[in-house]
């Protein structure tokens, strides 16, 4: 089994919003011709803004029995009726590139926290985050005297505060999983807040099938390493999931065109991350060619809500199997209460996931509408 980490290469050619370089490109080909049948993990994170980049290799573990804070002082409607006001001066709701953390923004789902390290005259911070069981997203705040309006001042000279995060991994201590190619990824927060980046770690299964559930309040240990100190930073981050309005089918829908099935196993939805779980697969007697492991590798998925948003995908974990392809994948959830959703496999090699989709791309006749009302 080879394992590929393709998207760090990716993105951080996309990071600087540079064209693919040869290097890439001869990456991607060295990946290609060391395929021989068998299972190839991929670490398939496309994504629509060129300036998220990915973390290391990342854990997350358990800890039980951490209780919601002040749940013995209010009544369930009291609480709920709390839950739904707006937090005000929540920083994700300036975040314009991922609409589901506007939308745990606008309707109360973020957790204001207080954690924080500092090392000499560094200091480093944690105030909000967002957990829904699918992905772990906090607001990380950086100062330092090297540090003014989002730039880093290093012995190589300035560069952006996102640049400067030499590595950021995510564990804890009592037990983990894997993610392939880390199954992270930050960016920053935006004009209003320059010395802060938003981080995000996925909730998947290991790369050897081992689901790990997140219960509904741990604690993870953040290390975070920066550049020009020879120093970890260590924060304890408590999350606590703050949505109830989770809705978990397995359609096990397929369609099927020419020699192509595409099937959608599993969906995850929130107001925040919408999840999904599909496979590719190419009906043929024989092994799949390197040319048919790179097609069915770059069918992307594109989701489209009840509304007609395009859904950004955020990171996604693929592996191949015989002649199939198994991915699962989030998006960012555009809104509340979604009816249904429109599922469409399109040709995608540019190694980004793009804000609009030409019809010259989907592939014909293998598109599944998902139903979500109907549980």
């Amino acid at each position: 089994m080879n394992q590929f980490d393709l998207d760090k290469q990716l993105k951080a050619e996309k990071a600087n919003e540079l064209p693919m370089s040869d290097f890439v490109r001869g990456r991607l080909e060295e990946t290609y011709a060391s395929i021989s049948g068998g299972k190839m993990n991929v670490g398939a994170r496309p994504e629509r803004s060129g300036r998220r980049r990915f973390l290391g290799t990342g854990a997350v573990a358990a800890v039980l029995g951490v209780t919601l804070f002040a749940s013995g002082f209010a009544s369930p409607a009291m609480a709920d009726s709390i839950r739904q006001i707006p937090l005000i001066g929540s920083l994700f709701s300036s975040i314009e590139r991922d609409l589901g953390l506007q939308n745990a923004a606008n309707e109360g789902l973020t957790t204001q926290v207080n954690s924080n390290v500092s090392y000499k005259d560094v200091k480093l911070e944690v105030t909000e985050t967002v957990f829904d069981g699918s992905r772990a997203v906090y607001a990380l705040t950086v100062a330092a005297p090297n540090l003014k309006d989002g730039m880093y001042d290093t012995v190589k000279g300035p560069v952006k505060l996102s640049s400067a995060i030499d590595s950021i991994t995510f564990k804890g201590n009592g037990g983990e999983f894997d993610s392939l190619g880390g199954g992270g990824q930050y960016w920053g927060a935006g004009e209003d807040h320059p010395n802060t980046i938003i981080v995000e770690q996925s909730i998947n299964p290991s790369a050897q099938g081992t689901k790990f559930t997140a219960p509904d309040a741990f604690d993870a240990e953040v290390e975070v390493k920066l550049a020009g100190i020879d120093h970890t930073f260590t924060l304890n981050v408590p999350f606590t999931k703050k949505t109830d309005d989770v809705t978990s089918l397995k359609p096990n829908a397929a369609k099927t065109a020419g020699d192509l099935t595409f099937t959608a196993n599993a969906v995850d939805v929130t107001p925040i991350t919408t999840t999904l779980e599909y496979s590719l697969e190419k009906m043929s007697e024989t092994l799949l060619s390197k040319q048919d492991e790179h097609d069915l590798i770059y069918t992307n998925v594109a989701v489209y809500d009840d509304q007609g948003h395009l859904l950004d995908r955020l990171s996604g974990q693929g592996v191949i199997q015989g002649n199939k392809f198994t991915t699962r994948a989030h998006y960012a959830s555009a809104s509340s209460g979604t009816k249904y959703l429109i599922l469409k496999p399109f040709k995608n090699n540019d190694g980004g996931f793009p804000k609009e989709i030409k019809n010259s791309q989907f592939v014909d006749g293998l598109e599944i509408r998902i139903d979500l009302t109907n549980k």
